[in-house]
């Protein structure tokens, strides 16, 4: 069973709930968990960008964030997307904003399913599995 809540503090922003817990029911049939919470916060790049600093130690602009609370049988986890980023990253590789909120849900969800974008190789395999996923979950209308 998946339980999914968005919250959006971003003014400029709107989505279609159904169309995000049926893209995160479609990615999860493939894991085994008993129980799913998910909690999307869509946000700008200022609560991104601090979230990044404070966990992270970095100062820079990032896309998405996600933080798992429970990773076993259950999943619970806080992803954050920036709107800003995520406006930015459509414009330029020439897709639309439905196509790249898509791509950051798919690599939020990655990240908690336990993939790692650190390094060359381990990103390189990231990278694959998630292109795989958003080419095969395009047609989906987040927005």
């Amino acid at each position: 069973m998946i339980s999914l809540k968005i919250n959006n503090l971003h003014q400029d922003f709107s989505y279609q709930s159904k169309s995000i817990e049926h893209l995160c029911s479609e990615i999860l049939t493939t894991q085994n968990y008993e129980h799913v919470t998910l909690t999307f916060i869509f946000c700008d790049d200022i609560k991104l960008n601090k979230l990044k600093i404070k966990y992270f130690n970095e100062d820079v602009l990032t896309d998405v964030l996600a933080f798992p609370f429970k990773n076993d049988a259950e999943l619970e986890a806080e992803i954050y997307i920036s709107v800003d980023r995520a406006k930015e990253n459509s414009r330029q590789n020439s897709v639309t904003l439905n196509n790249e909120i898509i791509r950051l849900i798919i690599h939020a969800l990655l990240h908690l399913f336990g993939y790692n974008d650190s390094d060359k190789k381990s990103k390189k395999i990231m990278f694959k599995q998630q292109e795989k996923l958003v080419s095969e979950f395009a047609n989906i209308d987040i927005l």
